[in-house]
């Protein structure tokens, strides 16, 4: 897939200190807030993790010209990063989540991405539209009601007549350790327009990862011992080894008689 978009609108050194923000909420600021203050449930990770991931960004991507937007939306509340001198924005959410966003039908008002998405990229149109992994639903929502949503967004902090563009950053975790991060640019229906991996920006801590592959190893060797075991009981498959070892002796004696 093209990348020119991507390459000629974003900034390489800005994508790795939003990588490292999603990085180090992950990897280090959940889990010392759950060994800090160990509770018998932790339904509350989700929200703190996006607020450590905005708090990130906040300490290590602003500049002179990187801005965080934030704006209210009914009982939350959400950040828009901004480039200005690139004339971009972006979004940070994982990929389950963006996924979900376009199929909720019963919305009465629209999902803040869809605003965004409406106003700075309605004029794209995605490459595999019949292909997507994102189908949006037809909410009816008319372009001034993108419009004024996407003016309360973004407050004026920017002009969109600038040109701007919006990229959702999602990514993929398990546990502590971040797995996947992509920077996707999408049409206002939510169809993929381009795409890059932004793995390579990902450092990973070996020792997390060696763990986890011990552990699925483990895993793997225990489901082929069942396999196994579970196959040598089976009528017309074969009989356990001890008792093929035992018959063999009986015929030996057998011979011998």
């Amino acid at each position: 897939m093209k990348v020119v978009l991507l390459r000629n609108k974003v900034d390489d050194n800005l994508i790795r200190r939003i990588v490292r923000a999603i990085e180090k909420a992950i990897a280090n600021d959940i889990p010392a807030m759950i060994h800090e203050h160990p509770l018998e449930t932790i339904n509350y990770i989700k929200i703190m993790r996006t607020d450590y991931i905005n708090e990130n960004l906040k300490s290590i991507a602003l500049g002179e010209d990187i801005k965080l937007i934030k704006f209210k939306r009914f009982s939350w509340f959400g950040c828009m990063l901004v480039d200005l001198r690139k004339r971009t924005t972006y979004t940070i959410t994982t990929k389950q989540n963006l996924k979900s966003i376009p199929k909720k039908k019963d919305r009465k008002s629209p999902h803040f991405l869809m605003s965004v998405l409406a106003v700075e990229n309605g004029d794209l149109h995605g490459q595999y539209e019949q292909q997507s992994l994102f189908p949006m639903y037809n909410y009816g929502f008319d372009k001034e009601c993108y419009e004024t949503d996407y003016n309360n967004i973004v407050n004026g902090v920017l002009d969109p007549r600038e040109g701007y563009r919006h990229f959702v950053i999602s990514y993929e975790f398990s546990d502590d350790i971040l797995l996947n991060v992509d920077l996707l640019l999408l049409d206002k229906n939510f169809y993929e327009v381009e795409k890059r991996s932004l793995n390579e920006y990902i450092k990973p801590d070996f020792a997390k990862l060696t763990n986890l592959e011990t552990a699925y190893s483990k895993e793997e060797n225990q489901k082929d011992k069942k396999r196994k075991v579970s196959l040598s009981l089976k009528p017309g498959v074969g009989l356990p080894l001890n008792l093929i070892q035992k018959d063999k002796n009986i015929e030996s004696v057998r011979k011998n008689e």
